[in-house]
């Protein structure tokens, strides 16, 4: 794959494969969007129109994604001083599209008081359009701990927390989860999934909404995790102390699997920029991961850590409280142990020399 900018309004790039259902030659005041077959593939023709090219480019994404462009500057972003819910971002890799469509997202519709609070848990990402925002720095690649510096910075009743491959597309869309936990919800998600081992339902942060207090009153996120099931650990002991979790269905968009794509292919910068701007369907996006994760080395490794996260998780259920450990030894859990400091190492020398600092 590569990209080819013959000018700086034109966005144009090569697929060896089809990733559109059909050929597009559609043009608007801000874009021209033309998709085309190839011996081998199809090709991505965009030209912007804009007076801030991404924002044309954007727009073409959007127009794929059937979404609802955001015409929002996020310099415009001002916090309140006394928000009513917080929303946490976990930046981790997808720093374009978390810039071009989950931040206007947010800003577009939510109506009370809030603030925006970016957790940066990845590497050599240029973070200079993120100034305007609350950004806290926190260990490369560890969810668990960014949830729970995200938490500690809030200022509001209530937090949400999201990924950074997910957008909201509900005006308003805080009112309905917010009176689910005024009704007794001890925490809100619009996205839960069922584990078929342990029979119960689990919430991901797409995003996830409860009190600061009930954040902490549980714990927070258990930060033994590196990178796996602390979700279903925090819902698990949640419903373990008998309080419910509860998904409320608004509209969303989860594209599930970006990070994981960006992380394992070949040309990390050149999916962020695709990424970011909405321009890969979400069955695209599933089949690129499925790919990348059945490779033989990727198996073992993730086989050896889900294997050691979920002993971990089962040694906690023998324990009423399900307290929190923080301590990570490498007699109890070598795979763990040394995942951490590979995946990191691993990370420094793939990004910090390479593409991504070249933005």
């Amino acid at each position: 794959m590569s990209i080819t900018d013959e000018v700086q309004h034109v966005f144009t790039h090569a697929f060896n494969e089809v990733i559109y259902d059909d050929c597009i030659d559609h043009q608007t005041r801000s874009f021209h969007l033309k998709i085309t077959n190839e011996d081998s593939g199809q090709l991505l023709h965009i030209t912007s129109y804009t007076k801030n090219t991404e924002q044309g480019f954007c727009e073409a994404g959007a127009f794929i994604q059937k979404l609802a462009p955001y015409d929002i500057n996020i310099l415009s972003y001002s916090k309140s001083d006394e928000p009513v819910i917080s929303c946490i971002i976990l930046l981790t890799f997808n720093c374009f599209f978390v810039q071009n469509f989950l931040i206007p997202s947010i800003i577009s519709h939510t109506t009370v008081p809030y603030e925006i609070i970016i957790v940066y848990n990845g590497i050599a990402t240029d973070l200079t359009a993120f100034d305007n925002f609350n950004l806290i720095e926190s260990e490369t690649g560890c969810v668990s701990k960014a949830y729970n510096k995200g938490v500690a910075a809030a200022k509001g009743k209530f937090i949400a927390i999201f990924h950074d491959d997910c957008l909201i597309t509900m005006h308003s869309w805080h009112q309905p989860m917010l009176a689910a936990i005024n009704d007794g919800a001890f925490a809100t998600s619009t996205e839960s999934v069922y584990n078929p081992h342990f029979k119960f339902d689990f919430l991901k942060g797409t995003p996830l909404v409860m009190s600061k207090a009930n954040y902490e009153f549980i714990g927070g996120h258990d930060e033994f995790y590196f990178a796996g099931i602390e979700d279903m650990d925090f819902s698990y002991r949640i419903q373990h102390k008998g309080y419910s979790v509860k998904r409320i269905a608004i509209p969303y968009r989860h594209f599930n699997g970006m990070s994981t794509v960006i992380l394992l292919a070949g040309d990390s910068t050149l999916m962020r920029i695709l990424f970011g701007y909405c321009l890969i369907p979400e069955h695209i996006i599933e089949k690129w991961k499925t790919r990348l994760m059945n490779s033989s080395e990727t198996q073992d490794m993730m086989q050896a850590v889900h294997g050691e996260n979920l002993r971990y998780f089962q040694n906690k259920l023998q324990s009423d409280e399900l307290l929190n450990s923080k301590s990570l030894t490498i007699g109890q859990y070598p795979a763990l142990y040394n995942i951490r400091l590979t995946y990191q190492n691993w990370l420094i020398q793939q990004f910090s020399s390479g593409d991504f600092n070249n933005e």
